[in-house]
């Protein structure tokens, strides 16, 4: 399992799990373009990506498209 830990713009955090580093990249893709929700309280609440600083976890072993990518 992969943890993926949401960063949003008034500092609050959320994580949940996922399978493993390939889904956490398809649903990091998908926050990062589409925005957040969640469920608080019993209501749905929607954030728009403006507000999402960042999406983070770690992978669990590095393939060939994070070698290639990498920040220097």
């Amino acid at each position: 399992m992969v943890s993926i830990i949401v960063y949003m713009q008034d500092g609050r955090t959320f994580s949940y799990k996922v399978k493993d580093s390939i889904k956490a990249r398809e649903h990091a893709h998908r926050i990062v373009t589409t925005g957040w929700r969640n469920i608080e309280d019993d209501i749905m609440c929607y954030y728009p990506t403006h507000q999402v600083l960042k999406v983070k976890f770690k992978m669990e072993k590095k393939d060939k498209l994070a070698t290639e990518y990498q920040a220097r």
